[in-house]
């Protein structure tokens, strides 16, 4: 039975922490291991894990120091062949790693298996296997009940081959540590996609997710606290930069631009003081851009997959 490490990364979840590692540990999987990297919480989040979950392996970090870098401490740590990156306001159904393990076994080309998950106490659709925008958002298949290979998992549940993230890992990361929060599962997804690797939908793998719950449940953009907005806007211009050859920007120029000129002017109307401080993400961006372009070198230059390929992942605008 082959071991599984869940890794998770905490920042003041204390309203759901329990209920996530309750769940993990209530899995009907036996081998599990348990990594938590606690990013600076301040609410008792981690000295509840510390007192009341004494065989989860606790990393505590003095401050927040993002989503990436305490994946990529959680998995470092881990020992299994699965990894299950886990967000702390998860709650795994007790078969879902079982099954997940189950059709990650099928094929040794599968890098990830994607399950199904719902919005917390209900049975509404939050995410199936997912699929890219033409204006690059994620889009879930349209094929919920039927497992099937898709671009990418829900970032708040991926289960990963751990060969495949120390395939796709660029100058020692798993998760690109410059992204700080948000659109790092999409840049996974697609260094994977380039390497061959493939997602596997599995339907019957469930779980429930609150969503957002770092931020008080701010989904849409538009209404996340601006700190974070500056990541998101930021982090779309390096996952373009990195993954995308210019034969493939050039046939979602007109999506892209569209997005850009539709994006702007919407935060100029509905949160105009904003603005100022989200036009940083550009800076942000160009400041990084010469390291992005190392990556993007390396990543192309080991890509095994062609644009057409690629192209099959993109699902309307």
């Amino acid at each position: 039975m082959a071991l599984v490490s869940v890794v998770i990364a905490n920042w003041n979840g204390v309203r759901h922490i329990r209920r996530c590692l309750d769940a993990v540990f209530d899995q009907t999987w036996a081998e599990i291991e348990v990594v938590v990297v606690d990013n600076g919480s301040t609410d008792g989040s981690k000295e509840i894990i510390r007192r009341n979950y004494p065989q989860a392996r606790l990393i505590e970090n003095p401050a927040n120091r993002g989503f990436g870098v305490a994946y990529n401490q959680a998995i470092r740590a881990a020992h299994g062949p699965y990894l299950l990156a886990l967000n702390a306001d998860v709650f795994l159904d007790r078969e879902f790693v079982r099954l997940a393990v189950v059709g990650m076994e099928r094929d040794p080309g599968i890098g990830t298996v994607a399950g199904r998950i719902y919005q917390d106490g209900t049975q509404d659709l939050m995410n199936a296997g997912v699929y890219l925008r033409k204006r690059l958002s994620l889009v879930n298949s349209a094929n919920v009940d039927q497992e099937e290979f898709v671009f990418a998992s829900n970032g708040a549940a991926p289960f990963h081959r751990r060969a495949m993230l120390e395939d796709v890992k660029v100058f020692d990361e798993y998760f690109d540590e410059s992204y700080f929060a948000y659109q790092e599962d999409i840049d996974l997804a697609w260094r994977a996609q380039l390497r061959g690797w493939r997602c596997l939908y599995v339907p019957e793998a469930t779980a429930h997710h609150v969503g957002s719950a770092s931020v008080d449940g701010k989904v849409r953009l538009i209404d996340k606290p601006p700190f974070f907005q500056r990541h998101v806007l930021k982090n779309r211009y390096m996952t373009l930069t990195k993954n995308c050859s210019p034969g493939l920007f050039l046939s979602l120029f007109p999506s892209l631009l569209l997005t850009e000129l539709l994006t702007w002017p919407y935060f100029l109307l509905r949160r105009p003081l904003r603005v100022p401080y989200l036009a940083l993400a550009i800076v942000d961006y160009l400041r990084l851009l010469p390291l992005t372009l190392r990556k993007r070198r390396l990543i192309q230059g080991r890509r095994r997959v062609n644009d057409r390929y690629i192209r099959q992942f993109f699902k309307g605008f």
